[in-house]
């Protein structure tokens, strides 16, 4: 048994040492890091390659492709990363993003942030005049690369969805001094819809109201709050 043990050592020996010398061979450390992003991206490129911290002659199969894009993903308007690698005809890391796109303005709290549809906050202040803007009064916003957490601006990005999905254009949102809500649509008429547990019923009737109005005489205002007897106010 004794020369069978001498012969293991010597072989874990020799399998460290190889392991090791793969480790720290240059057939395997990255030779060249490539970034691609959107044309017309908020991401440069620089930015993507700065975060993914790939270190200089790292071994290229030893990187931790799913912490990379973690990394990556952290960048507020990066919205997925991926990580793809390979070996020749010299060692390489390829990363690729897609970003998130504004959807709206909100103003909460005496600060000001753009958001994308899923309430991630893209950076402070806002990103595009044509962005619709959400007025969350005393509520709290979050940092860029967060989600907005406070439980009475995610009610107003509910009813902002809610508004979209049935082709209600908005300039404007908020919450009026009783707390119910109202908006600006895009041809500027302020549409008062109270309390919106019953939005989207309220909101059905924003077409038909308009279409029965007609355009002899400019609208001011659409009371929907009791949907059974809306009111016009005209200029």
């Amino acid at each position: 048994m004794r020369p069978f043990w001498f012969v293991a050592l010597i072989l874990a020996v020799l399998a460290a040492w190889g392991g090791g010398w793969l480790v720290r061979s240059p057939w395997f450390r990255v030779a060249h890091v490539g970034v691609e992003v959107p044309l017309a991206a908020p991401v440069t490129r620089d930015q993507v390659q700065r975060t993914a911290a790939i270190a200089p002659g790292a071994n290229v199969w030893l990187l931790d492709a799913h912490a990379i894009a973690r990394r990556i993903e952290a960048i507020p308007y990066v919205d997925r990363a991926t990580v793809a690698r390979g070996q020749f005809p010299a060692p390489y890391v390829d990363l690729a993003v897609t970003v998130r796109r504004p959807s709206a303005c909100v103003r909460g709290g005496g600060a000001e942030v753009t958001i994308d549809a899923s309430a991630r906050v893209l950076q402070t202040g806002c990103a595009t005049k044509s962005a619709p803007w959400i007025d969350a009064g005393t509520g709290r916003l979050a940092a860029p690369g967060a989600t907005v957490a406070d439980p009475d601006v995610a009610q107003l990005l509910a009813d902002a969805r809610t508004l979209a999905d049935a082709s209600l254009v908005v300039r404007s949102l908020r919450r009026d001094r009783w707390g119910g809500l109202e908006a600006v649509d895009a041809s500027g008429v302020t549409l008062r819809f109270g309390e919106d547990a019953d939005l989207a019923q309220k909101t059905a009737l924003v077409g038909p109201v308009r279409a029965g109005i007609g355009t002899k005489r400019p609208v001011k205002a659409i009371d929907l709050r009791a949907p059974r007897t809306p009111t016009v106010e005209f200029r």
